[in-house]
């Protein structure tokens, strides 16, 4: 991976640094179960492969008419976002007070309207965050400041503390991603967060800052995968075998409410969302056969988001998937491919790379007929000294 850097190195790297690696603290701190540690280092191997191993397809770019079609689609749906949002009273409860955000989001949760679950988060995880690239990859620094100011509006109107810090993960993958030794410092750089917030919490006693940055950023999704694992390495409590999604029609679920309050009610005993990765997602499924059979599906995903952004700057490419791709550390593989975003970005790549290489092309157009007429300026000029000369 260190020596193949593609866009599609960020999904790794994240889920590395986030799940994997406190993981293997937790196994050698806090006695995490042996089989579990071993079966997901293994999976991430075979993600690893499988994201390497299919051969590159060549992509035709997309024409000039579903340019238009996509761009209208895009504007149309972010104009719906937040025409909804303000007209349900996102001003009203607007805050950027992130001890308040469960209150906005209380109220956030009553919006009514079709498909807002599906296009608020894309809006917030996808849609800001490629204008975002994009700007950056101009360097339009007055355009720069348009989709951080629509992302906080967001994060005003709907109480996810994750919109308020995608830009920052955007704008860093975006400079680190061009560094050959980028790896260091993505891992580097998280050790010395840590470090840095445990420093706070002994100076100022204040724990606010490694309760986000350590123990939510880090430690939350590797627990909530072991608590997953424990629970359904049960012979009491049966896989879900996708029951609750795509195989719904052919197999019946097991439990009378979600596998989120299932969990929350048996280890904690009260109704709450504790989420988790899609590794733990695919023990709750199938077991150590579903974590290895989700690594070959997200691995030939991500191959297939290297050969359509493969005539885009790697991290450009990287930048845009950074944020959806966050998702899979906290979210089951297919609730992140669309709720969250992933097929959507990835088809916003290649509507992007199209862009890109008309305007390469254009600009090459123009470039040569400036260059013949200069040329023909030229000559004409010698022409005429030479006829005055004789």
């Amino acid at each position: 991976m260190y020596r193949r850097w593609r866009p599609s190195g960020i999904a790794l790297v994240l889920y590395f640094v986030v799940v994997i690696l406190p993981l293997f603290s937790l196994y050698g701190l806090g006695n995490a179960p042996t089989e579990f540690i071993y079966a997901a280092a293994g999976s991430f191997v075979i993600l690893i492969v499988a994201t390497g191993l299919l051969p590159k397809v060549k992509v035709r770019r997309f024409g000039y008419d579903v340019l238009i079609i996509g761009t209208l689609a895009v504007l149309g749906m972010s104009v719906y976002v937040y025409g909804v949002l303000l007209l349900s009273g996102g001003l009203s409860r607007l805050s950027f007070d992130l001890l308040s955000v469960y209150e906005v989001r209380a109220e956030y949760v009553q919006t009514k309207a079709p498909f807002i679950g599906y296009f608020v988060p894309w809006q917030a995880n996808v849609v800001n965050m490629v204008f975002l690239s994009y700007a950056l990859y101009k360097r339009n620094y007055w355009l720069i400041g348009l989709p951080i100011a629509a992302q906080a509006l967001l994060f005003g109107m709907t109480g996810h503390k994750s919109f308020v810090l995608s830009p920052l993960l955007v704008v860093g993958v975006y400079v680190v991603w061009k560094w050959r030794n980028a790896l260091f410092y993505i891992i580097g750089g998280a050790a010395i967060l840590v470090l840095a917030c445990y420093f706070l919490f002994v100076v100022s006693g204040d724990h606010l800052a490694p309760s986000i940055m350590i123990r939510r950023l880090f430690f939350v999704p590797a627990g909530n995968h072991l608590i997953y694992y424990d629970f359904f390495s049960r012979t009491e409590n049966p896989f879900v075998m996708l029951s609750d999604s795509i195989l719904s029609w052919f197999v019946k679920y097991p439990y009378d409410v979600p596998v989120t309050r299932v969990i929350s009610g048996a280890y904690w005993g009260r109704d709450f969302g504790p989420n988790v990765g899609y590794l733990g997602d695919a023990f709750a499924n199938f077991g150590f056969m579903g974590m290895f059979l989700f690594s070959m599906i997200l691995g030939a995903f991500l191959s297939i988001v290297d050969n359509i952004s493969s005539h885009l700057p790697e991290n450009l490419a990287a930048a845009i998937i950074a944020v959806p791709a966050m998702a899979l550390v906290n979210s089951a593989l297919f609730t992140s491919l669309l709720t969250h975003g992933l097929i959507l970005a990835v088809v916003l790549i290649w509507l992007l790379r199209s862009i890109v290489e008309r305007q390469s092309r254009l600009d090459k157009t123009r470039s040569f007929r400036v260059g013949s007429k200069w040329r023909e300026n030229q000559e004409i000029q010698i022409h005429i000294e030479e006829n005055l000369q004789s």
